[in-house]
C-alpha cells in the first residue's frame, strides 16, 4: 500500500522539479500543496490501519472502502490538474459564421455548353437565398519562449450542399475559403521560431502561412489583423518558409521589418511515380516575395507595406474544368508574373472614429510563348507572346458610431478599380465572388452591429460593374465585356467568436 501512495507523491515532486528546470509552472502551487497534504494525511491513516485489527466484520468492510474512496479522490484531483496542464499548453478558440447572399449577375460572360469555345451570352442570372456555414477551430501554443505554434481548421459549406466547385477556381490556395463539403480543411498551421544568440533580430516561419484575410480585411471582418500580406496583392492559403528581419533598431522606424518568402503556387503530385514529376503534367510553379513593413512615421496606429512578388512558370489546367467547352483540353505553364504593391492604413486617425486605407497594385506578365485550347489562350494574351501591364486601386474607410446603447456599431464603404490586364493572387476570399480581381469598378457598403464582444451581425451590399471579361483569369485577352456585365449582392451574416 505504501509504495502505491508514495508513487503520486514522487511524481508530483518530479513534476515540480522538471517545471523549475524548464522555467514552466505545470501545476498551480495551491493544487500542489493541497494534494501533498492529502497524501500525508492518507498515509498516516494507512499506517494506523495496518497496525490495527478490525473489531468486527462490518468495520473490516468499511475500512478498505474509505481508503479506496480517498485514493480515487486523489487520482481524480490529479486528472483535473493534468487536464488543466494540457489546456495551459495549447489554447483553443472557435468561431461560427452563418451567412445568406442574394446575388444577381447581368450579361455574365461564360463558356457556352453548346460549343467548344467562348461565346458571350447576354443573360441575367440570380442565386437568391444562398446560405452558408463556416466553422473554425483556432489553436496556438507557446512551446518555448522563442518558439510558438499557431493553427486553424475550417469547415466551410453550403446549407445542404450537393454541388461541385469549378476546378479553375478551386484549389490548394482556397480550400478553406470556398464553400464545398463538410470535410475539415487545414487553413493555417505554422511555427514561428526566433533563434537565440543571433547578431540581428531574426525569425523564421514555416508551415501553412497566415497569408489570407490580410489588411485591410480586418476592418470589414471586425477583428484583429489576420495576415501578413495586403489582401489586394496576395490573399490565399499557402505553404512555405518566411524569414523576417527586425529593422527598428537600425532604421528608427517603429514596427519595421523585412520579410523574404518562398512558396509554391503549384507542385506536381504524379500518382504513379510519386517521387517524380509527371512527364505529361505541369512544371512546378514557385513564388518568391519580399515585403517591407513599418508604422508610418508620425502616425500612430498606422501601417505601410511595400510588396514585390515573382511567380515563376504559372500553370493553368483546363482538364478538370466544369466548362464543357474546355473539358479535356490542355494544361500548360504559360509564363511568369511580377506583382508590386503599396498599402497604407491608419486606424483611429488623429484619435477620431475613422479608419482609412489605400492599396495600389501593379502587375506585369512575361509570357513564354505557350498557349492552350488550340492556341487561343496565353498569359494575359491570345497569341502566347504579348506582354501586358495591369494596375489596381483599392481604398475605403470605416467609421465607429459612438453609442453605448448600440455597442458602438460601425459603417464602412470600400471601392476598388482594376485595369484591363489586372491580375493578382487573391483566390482565397471568403465571399462567393472575388471583388479585388475586378477588371472594372467595385463598390462595397456595410454596417456592423455588435451585440457583445463575441457576437456581431453585418449587413452589406456589393455592386460590381465589369469593364472586361473573366476578371481574375490568368490567361486570354477577352476585351470589353459583353454589353454591361454586372454583379449585385445583398447579404446578412452573423459571426460569433469564442
Amino acid at each position: 500500500m505504501k509504495k502505491y501512495l508514495l508513487l503520486p507523491a514522487l511524481l508530483l515532486v518530479w513534476a515540480g522539479t522538471a517545471a523549475a528546470a524548464q522555467n514552466t509552472v505545470t501545476i498551480p502551487a495551491e493544487d500542489y500543496h493541497a494534494i501533498i497534504n492529502q497524501l500525508k494525511a492518507l498515509q498516516q491513516r494507512v499506517n494506523t490501519l495496518e497496525h490495527r485489527s478490525p473489531t468486527n466484520k462490518a468495520e473490516s468492510a468499511v475500512i478498505p472502502s474509505k481508503v479506496t474512496n480517498d485514493i480515487n479522490n486523489i487520482y481524480n484531483t490529479l486528472d483535473e490538474v493534468e487536464t488543466k496542464t494540457l489546456r495551459d499548453r495549447i489554447n483553443f478558440g472557435a468561431e461560427l459564421r452563418t451567412r445568406v447572399d442574394n446575388i444577381t449577375v447581368k450579361n455574365h460572360f461564360y463558356f457556352s455548353k453548346y460549343a467548344a469555345g467562348l461565346n458571350p451570352m447576354g443573360v441575367k442570372e440570380s442565386n437568391d437565398n444562398n446560405w452558408t456555414n463556416r466553422f473554425r477551430i483556432n489553436m496556438d501554443a507557446e512551446i518555448r519562449k522563442n518558439l510558438k505554434f499557431t493553427g486553424r481548421l475550417t469547415v466551410y459549406k453550403n446549407f445542404s450542399n450537393n454541388g461541385s466547385v469549378d476546378g479553375l477556381a478551386h484549389g490548394d490556395s482556397n480550400w478553406a475559403h470556398v464553400p464545398s463539403d463538410s470535410n475539415v480543411k487545414l487553413d493555417r498551421a505554422y511555427i514561428d521560431w526566433i533563434p537565440a544568440g543571433m547578431p540581428i533580430p531574426l525569425a523564421f516561419t514555416f508551415g501553412r502561412h497566415p497569408s489570407s484575410d490580410g489588411p485591410p480585411s480586418e476592418l470589414k471582418e471586425n477583428r484583429k489583423r489576420q495576415s501578413t500580406y495586403p489582401s489586394l496583392i496576395f490573399n490565399g492559403e499557402s505553404d512555405g518558409i518566411v524569414a523576417t528581419i527586425g529593422l527598428e533598431r537600425y532604421t528608427g522606424l517603429k514596427k519595421s521589418g523585412l520579410r523574404f518568402a518562398y512558396g509554391k503556387l503549384y507542385q506536381d503530385h504524379d500518382k504513379i511515380d510519386t517521387y517524380l514529376d509527371s512527364p505529361s503534367g505541369l512544371n512546378d510553379s514557385d513564388i518568391f516575395a519580399a515585403f517591407f513593413e513599418t508604422e508610418i512615421p508620425g502616425v500612430s496606429n498606422s501601417l505601410m507595406v511595400l510588396s514585390a512578388i515573382r511567380a515563376n512558370s504559372i500553370g493553368v489546367d483546363f482538364t478538370g474544368s466544369s466548362f464543357s467547352g474546355l473539358r479535356s483540353m490542355e494544361k500548360a505553364n504559360v509564363g511568369d508574373m511580377d506583382l508590386y504593391g503599396l498599402h497604407v492604413q491608419a486606424n483611429k486617425v488623429k484619435n477620431s472614429n475613422f479608419d482609412v486605407f489605400m492599396s495600389l497594385g501593379l502587375n506585369h506578365s512575361h509570357p513564354n510563348g505557350k498557349t492552350l485550347v488550340g492556341g487561343s489562350f496565353g498569359l494575359l494574351n491570345n497569341d502566347g507572346t504579348s506582354a501586358h501591364t495591369g494596375w489596381a486601386l483599392y481604398t475605403g474607410l470605416r467609421y465607429t458610431i459612438t453609442s453605448a446603447l448600440l455597442n458602438n456599431p460601425r459603417i464602412g464603404v470600400e471601392y476598388n478599380h482594376g485595369s484591363e490586364y489586372w491580375f493578382s493572387f487573391t483566390t482565397g476570399v471568403s465571399d462567393l465572388y472575388n471583388k479585388l480581381a475586378t477588371r472594372g469598378n467595385a463598390y462595397d457598403f456595410y454596417y456592423i452591429q455588435p451585440f457583445n464582444k463575441n457576437l456581431f451581425a453585418r449587413v452589406g451590399y456589393t455592386y460590381i460593374n465589369y469593364d472586361y471579361n473573366l476578371s481574375g483569369f490568368p490567361v486570354g485577352d477577352f476585351g470589353n465585356s459583353y454589353k454591361d456585365e454586372e454583379l449585385r449582392n445583398a447579404y446578412l451574416l452573423l459571426d460569433c467568436h469564442f
